[in-house]
């Protein structure tokens, strides 16, 4: 057990620490953006998917208007099932705040094995990953579960999570936000920088030896010169 434990490693900590308050910041910050334009919608419907929650934007419209509810009403028109939060996104928080600890906790238990630094990046990148792909199966799945009883009868639709989609008069504008992109960096900063830390450290180590070392002009002149001597 004892051979688990022991003092953590700069470039690792140091990384750690910087990929964790990433993963925070994602927290706090949408996921993914969603925008609806219509004619009878000029400043569209605008609806930020965060990780736990879903946020519409009200620019444009009166006091109290919600965008999400506008996009439901819209929905049940064509027979989708309203937006609504999944058990993936109650349990984002609690994932997110996991994997920051158990950043943190390699960094003090293991983190010489390379098992356990491996987990833990693996563990990282998996949280954008996930993200895209779980978006698109719900989206997929919203597109393919439409009520064939709905006033207007759209057929089978695919949103996508990036780009462009068009159902009759209405299309729909979907990109990455800042949160997606916190948690790329985040993986990038865990799988990168404790390489690049160790390097950089190595290359002083060796700057600094190199100028203790007089010089090899130095020591053949001392030679030499106690030779002719």
């Amino acid at each position: 057990m004892k051979k688990l434990f022991g003092k953590p490693e700069p470039a690792w900590l140091i990384s750690a620490v910087m990929a964790g308050a990433l993963l925070a910041a994602a927290i706090f910050v949408p996921l993914w953006r969603m925008e609806l334009i219509a004619p009878q919608y000029p400043s569209g419907l605008i609806m930020y998917a965060y990780g736990d929650r879903f946020e519409g934007e009200t620019d444009g419209y009166y006091k109290g208007f919600d965008a999400v509810k506008e996009i439901n009403a819209l929905n049940h028109y064509i027979g989708m099932k309203p937006i609504e939060k999944v058990t993936e996104m109650k349990l984002f928080i609690p994932g997110m705040l996991a994997t920051v600890a158990g950043l943190i906790a390699v960094s003090f238990i293991a983190w010489h094995k390379k098992l356990f630094r491996g987990l833990m990046i693996a563990a990282v990148w998996f949280l954008p990953i996930f993200f895209v792909a779980d978006l698109q199966y719900w989206l997929y799945n919203y597109g393919h579960s439409m009520d064939p009883r709905a006033a207007l009868n759209t057929g089978d639709i695919t949103p996508k999570v990036l780009g462009s989609t068009k159902v009759w008069n209405f299309h729909s504008e979907n990109s990455l936000q800042i949160g997606f992109f916190l948690m790329v960096l985040s993986a990038l900063t865990i799988t990168l920088m404790p390489m690049a830390i160790r390097r950089a450290q190595a290359w002083r180590q060796q700057k600094a030896a190199s100028a203790g070392a007089p010089p090899a002009t130095s020591v053949g002149a001392t030679a030499a010169h106690g030779e002719t001597a």
